[in-house]
């Protein structure tokens, strides 16, 4: 492993690679949760609908793990990868008139999108540990 050059951060961070959420549940056990997310620039923004599980969890227990990674073209029986790994605090707030849910929408469908008709909780981790790496 070696860790991730600026452009290479940047690049996966841009990609519409899909997060991987950990929360933990009232005994501890991490749960996993694959979400749409974008970073801007300091923090990772994230929504989902009120209620969710994962949600509730990080009512319940703000610490989070989140991880974004990709897999590169595979080549001469490797597998070359990106991957972001970062813990923090979880804060939740409404994404009142969905305007973090469409920017994360159009990053990932590439088209400008209508808001959703109801409110969404917005997840906000400002990261406490950030690994950016390379595998090979």
């Amino acid at each position: 492993m070696r860790p991730l050059r600026q452009a290479e951060i940047a690049g996966l961070l841009a990609d519409d690679a899909v997060a991987h959420l950990a929360t933990l549940d009232p005994a501890g056990y991490p749960h996993i949760t694959p979400i749409w997310f974008l970073w801007d620039g300091s923090a990772f923004r994230l929504t989902s609908r009120p209620g969710r599980p994962h949600v509730r969890r990080i009512h319940a227990n703000p610490r989070v793990g989140l991880v974004v990674d990709r897999e590169l073209d595979r080549r001469g029986g490797r597998r070359p990868n990106r991957q972001i790994r970062i813990l923090g605090d979880a804060e939740l707030a409404t994404d009142h008139n969905g305007q973090w849910t469409a920017r994360i929408r159009e990053k990932y469908l590439r088209v400008d999108a209508d808001p959703p008709p109801v409110d969404r909780t917005l997840i906000t981790i400002s990261p406490t540990v950030f690994l950016a790496l390379a595998g090979s």
